[in-house]
């Protein structure tokens, strides 16, 4: 490898909630990278995903508030926009370079809501993103329903390592907030095989983001992290160039 072996770091959302993750790569732009629900950033495939994309850009990859190692309690990409912008301010203070940010599914939602609320990001990526908190059939979303707001579902998500906030305030469908991202290059991504959202959720993101905007609609990618191999992360290294030359 072209890089020096992953360092650890720790910062602090302005809400005082403790963040942790590794950063990883070559001395360029940097890219900060968002995990989904269930998710944290020394999960094997993300791992492999990350060390991938270090090849091309100084990755700082997290635990999001939660999850992991990370304290807090998850709000399903409500709140995490302000651990998105603290990784986001620490790697623009370390690199002096453009930073760009990544998040699949959970952590779509967060890296679109810190663009569209804050500034300081050069590009966004979204994977796998729904367009509503609303309005899902899926079973694979059942499923996940089940285990947010049961019982025995919210003690199972505890079992696998999620802690979850008690009550949500229904914040904004992503939708509402993601033409406040332009004039940051924004690029959605979303399997045609998803199991959790249809494809039309990607559209309905598109047609409400401002320019510029790219939408990569990928066959064989499924959701989330189910799609991150190495040659996915080469596609959107290279769909980023353009954005920072």
């Amino acid at each position: 490898r072209r890089y020096r072996a992953a360092t650890p770091f720790a910062v602090t959302s302005e809400e005082g909630i403790r963040l942790v993750g590794s950063r990883v790569g070559v001395d360029g732009p940097a890219l900060v990278f968002c995990h989904g629900f269930l998710g944290w950033h020394r999960k094997e495939r993300i791992v492999r995903f990350v060390e991938r994309l270090a090849d091309r850009f100084r990755v700082y990859a997290f635990d999001l508030r939660g999850h992991g190692r990370s304290s807090g309690l998850c709000s399903f990409g409500d709140r995490e926009y302000l651990d998105v912008d603290a990784v986001v301010r620490l790697a623009r203070e370390e690199s002096g370079r453009p930073v760009v940010t990544m998040g699949g599914s959970m952590g779509g939602i967060a890296v679109l809501r810190q663009a569209a609320f804050r500034d300081g990001v050069a590009a966004v990526v979204t994977v796998s993103t729904p367009a509503r908190w609303e309005g899902h059939r899926s079973p694979a979303v059942r499923r996940m329903r089940w285990m947010t707001s049961t019982p025995a579902g919210r003690r199972s998500a505890r079992l696998l390592g999620v802690r979850l906030a008690e009550s949500w305030d229904g914040p904004q469908d992503p939708e509402d907030v993601v033409g406040g991202i332009a004039p940051t290059p924004l690029i959605i991504v979303h399997g045609r095989d998803d199991h959790f959202f249809d494809v039309e959720e990607a559209w309905r993101l598109y047609r409400r983001a401002g320019e510029p905007k790219r939408l990569i609609l990928a066959t064989r990618l499924g959701h989330a992290e189910d799609g991150f191999t190495p040659a996915f992360a080469d596609l959107v290294a290279d769909r980023l160039d353009p954005e920072l030359a």
